[in-house]
C-alpha cells in the first residue's frame, strides 16, 4: 500500500473532488425494485383503491345522510314543539283576555244601567223607552251568543227564549199602537 502522502490529491484534484455531489437522488427504478420486494416480501400491501377505498367512501356517505337526516328531524321536533307550546301559551292568554274583556264589557253594562235608570226616572221623555229596547237588544246578542258557545248551558237558553218572548209580545203591542194610529 501506499503511503497518505501518495493518497493526497493535487489542488486541482481537490477542487473536482469537492465539487462532486454530496447526495443523489436515487432514481425511479431504484424506487420500484425496493417497493416491489417488499412487497412481495409481504412487507408492503398494494394499493386497490377499489377494493380499499369504496366501502370506506360508501360507509362516509351512508353516516354523513343519516347525521345530516337525524339532524332535520330533530330540528323539525323541537321547532313544532316551541311552535306547539307558544301557540298554546298565546291561545290561553288570547283566551284570558277574551274573558277580561266580557267581565269590563258586562261590568261597564250594567254601570250604564245604572246610570240610564237615574237619568230615566228624571226624564220624561221617551229616551227611557229607546234605552229600554237598546238595554234589551244587548242582553238578548249576549244571551244569544252565551247560546253559541254553550248550546246546552239551561241559564242561557232559557235567557234567550226569555228575551225572544219579551221581543213577540213588545212586537205584538207595538203592532197593536200603530194600528190605532189614523193617518190622514
Amino acid at each position: 500500500m501506499k503511503s497518505d502522502e501518495s493518497t493526497e490529491l493535487n489542488p486541482r484534484e481537490r477542487a473536482e473532488f469537492e465539487a462532486l455531489p454530496r447526495e443523489r437522488q436515487p432514481g425511479r427504478l431504484l424506487e420500484e425494485r425496493i417497493i416491489r420486494s417488499l412487497r412481495a416480501r409481504g412487507l408492503l400491501r398494494r394499493r386497490g383503491w377499489r377494493r380499499t377505498r369504496i366501502p370506506w367512501l360508501a360507509a362516509g356517505l351512508a353516516a354523513s345522510i343519516a347525521l345530516f337526516a337525524s339532524g332535520v328531524t330533530v330540528g323539525q321536533w323541537l321547532g313544532s314543539r316551541t311552535v306547539v307550546e307558544s301557540m298554546a301559551s298565546a291561545q290561553q292568554q288570547t283566551t284570558m283576555q277574551a274573558a277580561a274583556a266580557v267581565q269590563r264589557a258586562g261590568s261597564a253594562y250594567v254601570t250604564a244601567l245604572m246610570a240610564f235608570a237615574v237619568i230615566a226616572d228624571s226624564s220624561g221623555n221617551g229616551a227611557y223607552a229607546q234605552g229600554r229596547e237598546a238595554a234589551l237588544n244587548a242582553l238578548y246578542a249576549a244571551a244569544h251568543e252565551l247560546v253559541q258557545i254553550d248550546p246546552t248551558d239551561p241559564v242561557a237558553v232559557t235567557i234567550r227564549e226569555g228575551l225572544e218572548q219579551a221581543r213577540l209580545i213588545g212586537r205584538q203591542s207595538r203592532d197593536s199602537e200603530i194600528q190605532r194610529v189614523v193617518w190622514f
